[in-house]
């Protein structure tokens, strides 16, 4: 499991480094960030599928299906002709991309105690941390030395790793649902392959997808372009999209809860306390969190005119830190068996990091710049942890699985919505600041330039390079105000959480394993 998640984190950072020499080989620079948009969009609306997949189809099967499709998604990848041929390919990663941390972190669920599924989550996280971490290194020296086609050749025999060790070692018997029929290996009930067909809700699943899907195309169409290219909230294109959601968005609810036999997103969970709770806290966590990541760079070159590499150094610390928030509260909750009040302390500490990044200005000490970025990632990998042990004690053995998608699906929204509205916010406040202080003839040009790149800035003469520092400090700050609200707001949704005692989950499931080996010995 842990393998896929190294991969799972080391692609999307690999491919992130390496979009200018992908997009410049084709010649379609314009068209680079749709790169990321397509793996992220197909993530968002296959993520919740694999939930109902796990109970029907199994365990392991639903991980070699994501495996496989991931694997076939990087193979298209590495003989793309085209970057439309590389965008479509980059959506077939993205399938099974969704696949592998929800399917991976249900299997988890399943094996590991409850009291220690933390800790596993925390080193689920070193593995994750370790593939972000390596992924920019290792593209950089693709760039440099070889084709950035290797990117996708490099991660191939690992897949295949990946699914020798998924075949030979995810073999074990979990409790069956009322519509599986009796429990087996891996979930799968003793059915025909018809009639497991026939579980799946296809029509929901088409649904989900596709009022998920055109809500974040239509996001996308707005933040993910130039300023030139960008499309008005009220062009005809957006507002159709954003129509056709919510159209689809009901008749997914009518599906689920009128026809469909074994929803994708079952309505018990969709109404019950915790579910909801922690499906809201990972949403705002993930848009906080990541309107953060991508903010804070462009803080560090536009306002205070570092380097690249030096912007980057500046987030080791609060990498570090997320590891060790997720792995601390892990062993916090082993031995206290509790972590309501904790996962409240976590989110605040996050709050106090959104306030003193929202403080940051072109006097901040080097002190405060290289630290205040610790406090929101340490609360990150806390929140992400707790908020998983308190879903997988909440919900009963049938429903982990489901459950386990659900946080993850609103996990990856609030990241695509958290980069893109953070973006445009921050386009918009710049192009109003800028607009008011430069008005010279070619000022709509100069304008252009800054927006475009904010690595224009250190070519221009005074004033303008103060103008251009200043609008960016401001834009910036506008976002970072927001993201101070999103902290809140993360804080106030992790109080709708309830702790269950965990020493009767435990007594629980001594109760269910003596049970199982009673009916066992009884058959012998």
């Amino acid at each position: 499991m842990w393998v896929c998640s190294f991969l799972n984190a080391f692609d999307g950072v690999v491919v992130a480094t390496l979009l200018g020499p992908i997009s410049s080989s084709f010649k379609a620079t314009n068209m680079a960030s749709w790169l990321g948009t397509s793996y992220m969009l197909s993530v968002c609306c296959f993520t919740p599928i694999y939930g109902r997949l796990c109970n029907i189809i199994g365990r392991q099967h639903s991980m070699l299906l994501a495996l496989t499709l991931f694997t076939l998604g990087n193979f298209f990848c590495s003989i793309a002709p085209s970057m439309n041929t590389l965008i479509a390919a980059r959506a077939l990663a993205g399938m099974g991309g969704g696949g592998l941390s929800t399917v991976g972190s249900t299997i988890m669920s399943d094996i590991v105690p409850i009291t220690h599924r933390g800790i596993f989550q925390g080193l689920g996280n070193l593995a994750w941390g370790a593939g972000m971490g390596l992924g920019a290194p290792v593209g950089g020296v693709i760039s440099d030395y070889l084709n950035w086609r290797w990117a996708f050749w490099f991660q191939i025999p690992i897949l295949l790793l990946g699914v020798y060790l998924v075949r030979a070692n995810v073999r074990y018997t979990i409790p069956s649902s009322p519509a599986s029929g009796s429990a087996s290996p891996n979930g799968t009930s003793a059915q025909t392959p018809y009639q497991l067909f026939k579980r799946i809700d296809f029509m929901g699943c088409i649904l989900l997808a596709g009022w998920v899907g055109s809500a974040l195309v239509a996001v996308s169409l707005k933040t993910n372009s130039t300023a030139a290219e960008a499309l008005d909230w009220g062009h005809p294109i957006i507002l159709s999209l954003f129509s056709a959601s919510a159209v689809l968005f009901v008749l997914f609810l009518l599906v689920e809860l009128k026809w469909a036999a074994e929803p994708v997103m079952p309505f018990e969970l969709l109404v019950s306390r915790t579910p909801v709770a922690v499906a809201i806290n990972n949403f705002v966590l993930s848009a906080q969190n990541y309107a953060t990541l991508y903010s804070v760079p462009l803080f560090f070159t536009a306002v205070r005119q570092m380097s690249t590499s030096n912007a980057g150094a500046h987030l080791v610390p609060g990498s570090i830190m997320g590891m060790f928030g997720s792995l601390g509260t892990g062993i916090i909750v082993r031995y206290t068996r509790k972590y309501y009040w904790l996962n409240s302390f976590c989110a605040l500490v996050g709050v106090v990091g959104t306030v003193l990044i929202a403080t940051w200005d072109t006097t901040t000490s080097e002190w405060m710049l290289w630290s205040n970025m610790a406090f929101g990632s340490f609360s990150m990998g806390a929140v992400t942890t707790l908020t998983i042990v308190a879903l997988i004690a909440d919900v009963g053995p049938e429903h982990v699985a489901v459950a386990t998608s659900l946080s993850y699906v609103f996990r990856t929204i609030g990241q695509v919505l958290g980069v893109s509205l953070s973006g445009a916010l921050t386009q918009a406040v710049l192009e109003r600041e800028l607009e008011l202080r430069i008005q010279s003839p070619d000022a709509e040009k100069i304008i252009a330039a800054i927006r475009e790149s904010s690595q224009s800035i250190r070519y221009l003469d005074e004033p303008l390079k103060t103008i251009a520092i200043l609008s960016y400090q401001k834009a910036l700050r506008a976002v970072f105000i927001c993201v101070v609200v999103l902290g809140i707001i993360t804080f106030l949704s992790g109080l709708g959480i309830r702790e269950i005692d965990m020493h009767q989950i435990l007594a629980k499931d001594k109760q269910q394993q003596d049970s199982e080996e009673d009916g066992i010995d009884e058959q012998v």
